[in-house]
């Protein structure tokens, strides 16, 4: 049976005649293996700052970082996702304000259940270095990581800041690929 896709622009609401028509259309063997629905891009705005007030600081428009501090570390932890989710890509957006020498790094980590706990880096999941003045949102385009059991994914930052130097990230968005199975 030839399948039924609905025409539809943003904001339109299906009937109920054309969404029984899609569901005669899919059969047993699709509705059992699932449907991909790629491309969903989750954001993710909370920060874990180890020592808030003398490296990243969390204020309204995310966390910053002030002048003249040297590798100073924060993370964002990817708590939305599901198992059997696939991470493709992610963007962490923000904005540098450079007078001497300021960059900014991420990084996709896994955190794995061990004694004691362990973790990876994930492949190609870091972005470019941020060395420029101006807001940014840099892309990793990581191998894919399907999300498992036992298993934590975290964006691992780190800024460095020269003298008049500042950071601020406000958000990360990540993109996936979700399997949903009736």
């Amino acid at each position: 049976m030839a399948y039924y896709t609905p025409t539809l622009n943003s904001g339109d609401v299906l009937p109920q005649a054309a969404v029984q028509t899609w569901l005669i259309s899919v059969d047993a063997g699709n509705i059992n293996a699932g449907v991909a629905i790629t491309g969903v891009v989750m954001v993710f705005n909370t920060f874990i700052c180890p020592a808030p007030g003398t490296d990243w600081t969390p204020q309204v428009e995310g966390v910053a970082l002030a002048a003249s501090k040297t590798a100073k570390k924060f993370w964002i932890p990817l708590s939305g996702l599901k198992i059997g989710d696939i991470i493709t890509t992610y963007n962490i957006v923000g904005d540098v304000v450079e007078v001497a020498a300021a960059t900014f790094d991420c990084k996709l980590v896994r955190v794995n259940k061990a004694n004691p706990l362990t973790t990876t880096d994930i492949t190609n999941g870091a972005i470019t270095q941020v060395i420029a003045d101006g807001n940014f949102d840099s892309q990793a385009n990581c191998d894919d990581e399907t999300v498992a059991t036992d298993k934590a994914y975290v964006l691992e930052c780190q800024g460095t800041t020269g003298v008049g130097d500042a950071i601020i990230v406000t958000h990360a968005e990540v993109t996936i690929t979700r399997i949903l199975k009736p």
